[in-house]
């Protein structure tokens, strides 16, 4: 149900609002998160810190 809530999200942003990419965040200790965004097309770009947790920024290109 996540995945396809996901996608759903990344066709309206693309198709209805027009942008071009989106980013994502969530914390190293969410691998379920973690393999939404990787099985919706989204790719690691770099560390962060979300409520002093480590976490992982990801980035999707999107097409209209």
């Amino acid at each position: 149900m996540a995945t396809a809530a996901v996608q759903e999200v990344c066709r309206l942003a693309a198709a209805g609002y027009g942008l071009s990419a989106l980013t994502a965040v969530t914390t190293v200790d969410n691998p379920a998160s973690m393999a939404v965004l990787r099985r919706t097309g989204f790719t690691a770009v770099g560390e962060v810190t979300i409520d002093d947790r480590p976490g992982v920024r990801y980035r999707r290109g999107l097409t209209g």
